[in-house]
């Protein structure tokens, strides 16, 4: 039986407006930039093509990944919601895929073993979450036969415009550790996370 053939969808347009500063995806981390190191576990996992969704200093974030072999997709209207950049993204994706994993550009601490865990179990019937203890975090898998949804998404709340329209759909998946939980909203939350280490799921 033949592999399923799963990309990878980083979302990396928005604006960072909680950081109330400089770009979150652009701060130095461990030698690289947040976004570099959620990119960085996607090309590293079983997904095969990595799509980074761009809006939001769209030059900068290509250069802070330049040398990596993803596929760039920008989101002209990243302004009105990460609804858009999914849907953007999603209508670029390349026919013949049995599934995406959406990856979050501010979760820097994901690894690429946490990624491969939801690969492992594709269903094309199931929309599979990683969680940690009792909480939905990402990345999320998502089959073909759930991309119309993706496409008909609107706001900005992420949790609610997935799971409130899949929830029937959705199996979770655990983790060992609540990277998947995680995201960089300020700079702080960097200088608090020097002890939490990129364990597998």
């Amino acid at each position: 039986m033949l592999s399923a053939r799963i990309d990878a969808l980083v979302l990396a347009a928005g604006c960072s407006l909680r950081a109330g500063g400089p770009n979150k995806l652009l701060l130095p981390w461990q030698e690289k930039a947040v976004v570099a190191h959620a990119v960085d576990a996607a090309l590293a996992s079983r997904a095969g093509t990595v799509h980074v969704v761009t809006g939001h200093e769209r030059a900068p974030l290509q250069e802070a990944l330049q040398g990596r072999p993803v596929n760039w997709i920008h989101n002209p209207n990243y302004r009105s919601g990460i609804s858009t950049s999914i849907s953007t993204g999603v209508t670029e994706l390349p026919t013949g895929l049995d599934g995406m994993v959406l990856c979050l550009g501010d979760m820097p601490w994901v690894s690429d073993r946490q990624i491969n865990r939801l690969i492992d179990g594709f269903c094309p019937d199931a929309v599979r979450v990683a969680c940690f203890g009792k909480r939905r975090g990402h990345p999320v898998l998502f089959p073909r036969a759930w991309f119309g949804k993706l496409l008909a998404l609107t706001g900005d709340d992420l949790a609610r415009c997935l799971f409130d329209h899949l929830a029937s759909a959705v199996v979770e998946v655990p983790m060992a550790n609540d990277a998947v939980l995680r995201d960089v909203d300020h700079k702080e939350d960097l200088d608090d996370s020097q002890s939490l280490l990129r364990e597998s799921a």
